[in-house]
């Protein structure tokens, strides 16, 4: 008598879904190509430093009362931590700022594809 060997088959990876998002930005990163531009543009960047900062202030102030309201929403978020960051004078602030809302954007993605499944 043979013996038949049986061979073990990987078992399947299920993709992460914060690296699908990813590959996406990726992809979506080419197409904005490489820009050389201050992160607050215009002639009287202090200005609209200020102006960003009254918005950052009042979208925090809508987020933390849908959250006491146990009624959340992306935009709110994302709006209070994008207009935050563009109020930063301080270059690292503003780069820490930026990560934290693209972290918050590929959250926001994942969260529809969840609804969508």
């Amino acid at each position: 008598m043979t013996e038949t060997k049986t061979t073990k088959r990987p078992a399947r990876r299920t993709t992460d879904p914060t690296t699908a998002v990813l590959s996406e930005v990726k992809a979506a990163r080419k197409l904005v190509g490489d820009r050389t531009a201050p992160l607050a543009g215009g002639q009287r960047p202090a200005k609209g430093r200020a102006y960003h900062l009254r918005e950052s202030n009042r979208w925090r102030s809508v987020n933390h009362g849908r959250e006491l309201a146990e009624t959340p929403g992306w935009d709110s978020a994302v709006l209070a931590e994008a207009f935050g960051t563009f109020a930063e004078p301080e270059a690292q602030h503003a780069r820490a700022g930026l990560v934290r809302l693209a972290a918050l954007a590929v959250a926001a993605v994942e969260s529809i594809d969840r609804e969508a499944a």
